[in-house]
């Protein structure tokens, strides 16, 4: 997503207030739409990316789940679908893989001085994928228990959103 693409800022209530660029959202921190896909194996290890350093947040940490800002009007599956496929070339449409929607949640920031609303998707699949370049340096399967244990160097949204993921799919007895 370029630093002019839309992106929708949404209130307490994850109601559209106004549309900026991305470039704005991101200065002024302001509170948007992202989705976030834990991607998991047959072996029940989840997918962790290294974040390039020439990212617009959180340049060279680790991400718990594949995702991204939700561009303005774009449909969340499908958004969630998208950043699947740039990211680690995943098609989730596949009948290899498993694309399950586990609904919304309020992410508070690590500092509880913003928020942004996460949709959140669970994917099952032992595909090999590709790592996207210009966006992810690297990219390997870790047990939870692992992923807990590195997250003061994984982006703390990506932390929260698997965690609520892994808690929903079980619910669902998804995993």
């Amino acid at each position: 997503m370029s630093s002019q693409e839309l992106v929708d800022i949404v209130d307490e209530n994850n109601e559209v207030i106004k549309t900026v660029t991305r470039a704005k959202m991101r200065k002024e921190q302001l509170p948007h739409r992202a989705s976030y896909i834990a991607l998991c194996n047959s072996k029940g290890n989840f997918l962790v990316e290294v974040r390039t350093l020439n990212k617009d947040y959180a340049p060279g940490l680790f991400d718990a789940v594949v995702g991204g800002v939700i561009q303005h009007g774009e449909d969340f599956d499908e958004s969630a679908k998208r950043e699947l496929l740039e990211e680690v070339g995943i098609d989730a449409d596949l009948k290899e893989v498993e694309f399950h929607s586990l609904g919304n949640c309020k992410i508070v920031g690590k500092s509880k001085m913003r928020y942004f609303y996460g949709y959140l998707y669970l994917a099952k699949t032992d595909l090999i994928t590709k790592r996207q370049a210009s966006e992810v340096s690297g990219i390997m399967y870790l047990p939870f228990e692992d992923i807990i244990k590195l997250k003061d160097s994984t982006t703390h949204d990506s932390v929260v959103a698997l965690l609520e993921i892994i808690k929903r799919a079980k619910e669902k007895k998804l995993l």
